[in-house]
């Protein structure tokens, strides 16, 4: 059973969602969870690249705009957003608010094609931490992105971290 351990991200998971260089987010995944208009869960994985720390009760995130994702941040502002890794298990819960893009982005979606992207600063609300002392998570979910994958994570994470 998670237990809450505050309302702000504990430092080694801002340390990983901190603005940085591509090489300490490729192939690293961020699972998230929304509520769709019938109230039930909606779950999706953004990559590492996909959502920074703006500060450690601040997050940033990417994720298509055209998705049940988007539609439901923007219908109810919920998420929870699950950051497992070697050694660390958060669940982060938050209210996310989209925020306006100074320019058009996109990402390749499931077909391969382009999807425009929505943007959303989130408001950390509570995190509750996974850990027992009998047991120690040795990775998360992981993925091998193409050149492509690669020059769109780039452009969105440069577009995150702009104040």
């Amino acid at each position: 059973m998670a237990k809450p351990i505050g309302k702000e991200l504990p430092d080694d998971a801002f340390g990983r969602l901190r603005p940085g260089g591509m090489e300490s987010k490729q192939g690293k995944v961020v699972q998230i969870i929304t509520v769709n208009r019938g109230g039930w869960p909606d779950a999706a994985m953004l990559s590492y690249a996909d959502v920074v720390a703006k500060d450690k009760k601040t997050l940033r995130l990417a994720t298509w705009g055209d998705g049940e994702c988007a539609r439901n941040l923007k219908e109810n502002r919920k998420i929870t957003l699950l950051m497992i890794d070697r050694d660390l298990a958060y669940y982060i819960k938050g209210s996310a608010a989209e925020v306006s893009q100074k320019e058009e982005l996109t990402d390749i979606n499931q077909e391969g094609g382009d999807s425009p992207l929505a943007f959303f600063e989130v408001k950390v609300e509570e995190v509750r931490e996974d850990k027992v002392p009998t047991a120690r998570v040795l990775s998360g979910v992981t993925f091998e992105g193409s050149e492509a994958e690669d020059k769109a994570h780039r452009a969105i994470l440069k577009r995150l971290t702009e104040r």
